[in-house]
């Protein structure tokens, strides 16, 4: 190869190179585009959303299921007493008081069952109730006010569930425990072989017996004119 050849090889390797920058040996391209995409969440119950009624069977029609979902009133708390009772002596038992609970939320819950504001008041000194030992004996002659009462360690509530179509039915044993153990702890409350679970939707009928059994004459005489107030708690995680 001559001189001149070699130039003109080496002139045309730069111009190549030159052009190749400039992008003219570039790939040819294009794009098309869609429009704009948007997905949105609906709006979603809470996963644990307990709600309560309180009801009364023999106010319902014979043969009515209790607490169908769409048509009872429910709400978060009830401010409906189960019990009201005075002047109750050993051995009696009161009627029984009737609740509802519905999972209003989108999971399982479990449910554990408890007691509030338990307040035990002496309200008056009688019979032979400072001589048995009680030195709380009716009420603070400096204060005016109750003194302490001994009645929620002897008060017994018993929780069943049942089947809302028949309030005679049970599941399970339930619980039944001093009201007093129900303030010092949740109990777990076994309606049935697995546990009180409430699927979404559904509903637990209670059934709530209260009874002053048979304590010794020492503890009669001691808890006599006493009171005691509370209100029931009912507790739910979602599973």
């Amino acid at each position: 190869m001559g001189k001149q050849t070699l130039r003109i090889t080496i002139v045309l390797g730069m111009l190549v190179t030159l052009l190749g920058g400039t992008g003219i040996f570039a790939t040819f391209s294009d794009r098309a585009t869609a429009g704009d995409n948007s997905v949105t969440t609906g709006e979603r119950a809470k996963a644990a959303d307990l709600k309560i009624a309180a009801v009364d069977p023999s106010e319902q029609p014979a043969g009515a299921t209790l607490c169908v979902p769409a048509t009872t009133t429910w709400s978060d708390d009830t401010t409906t007493a189960q019990f009201t009772a005075g002047s109750i002596q050993p051995g009696d038992h009161l009627q029984p008081a009737y609740l509802c609970l519905l999972n209003a939320g989108t999971g399982p819950l479990s449910v554990n069952a408890s007691v509030l504001d338990v307040v035990d008041a002496d309200i008056d000194c009688t019979g032979d109730e400072s001589a048995a030992g009680d030195t709380t004996c009716g009420v603070d002659q400096t204060t005016l006010q109750p003194q302490d009462g001994e009645l929620s360690p002897l008060l017994v509530i018993a929780m069943t569930a049942f089947d809302c179509s028949d309030p005679g039915t049970t599941f399970g044993p339930g619980t039944e425990h001093a009201l007093s153990q129900y303030g010092a702890q949740p109990i777990q409350f076994t309606a049935a072989a697995t546990g009180f679970v409430l699927a979404p939707n559904s509903v637990a009928c209670l059934r709530l017996q209260a009874t002053y059994p048979t304590p010794t004459e020492e503890e009669a005489q001691i808890a006599q004119t006493d009171r005691v107030t509370w209100k029931f708690a009912f507790d739910a995680t979602a599973q």
